[in-house]
């Protein structure tokens, strides 16, 4: 019999399996990059993967979850390549002071072309029936936490016309 698990760790594994070994590393950065970059370049950025170059590593280091020497791929706009290489070296010392360690070595870039996108328009309030409707159907789930994080997502699902 299979004991039911929270979302979070269901995303974890599944996480796991497509980013690799790296993926609390990358997680922690996707989480926290407007605070490194700063809002105006994580609006138009986005850290697509970190690589580890193979070979010989420190096993000590690599015990503690501390790999160094990677390869940060950041995508972003054709047109602010040039602006984020100037600024690159800052960056990766601002993740390299978030870490506490140098865990990027290098910045490569994945450059598209588009236009930048505003961010989106505020979602417009559910209607109360709708709200009482998700709430009756989370309300059997003990764990605050997850009936919380539910009744955000249903939330979220419902603004955005998925729901019914």
């Amino acid at each position: 019999m299979l004991l039911p698990r929270t979302i979070a760790t269901a995303i974890d594994g599944i996480a796991r399996q497509a980013v690799g070994k790296d993926w609390n590393l990358y997680a922690a950065l996707l989480s926290h990059w407007p605070e490194i970059v700063g809002q105006d370049y994580a609006r138009n950025t986005t850290p697509v993967k970190i690589s580890f170059p193979k070979g010989k590593q420190d096993a000590e280091k690599w015990a503690q979850g501390r790999r160094e020497g990677g390869i940060l791929h950041i995508r972003l706009p054709q047109g602010m390549v040039m602006e984020f290489t100037f600024h690159s070296e800052q960056i990766r010392q601002r993740i390299a002071a978030f870490f506490g360690y140098d865990a990027i070595a290098r910045i490569a870039f994945e450059p598209y072309y588009g236009e930048n996108k505003p961010p989106p328009p505020p979602s417009s309030p559910l209607a109360p029936a709708q709200t009482a409707a998700l709430k009756e159907s989370i309300k059997p789930i003990d764990n605050d936490e997850l009936r919380a994080a539910l009744e955000a997502f249903g939330e979220s699902v419902l603004q955005n016309g998925r729901g019914k």
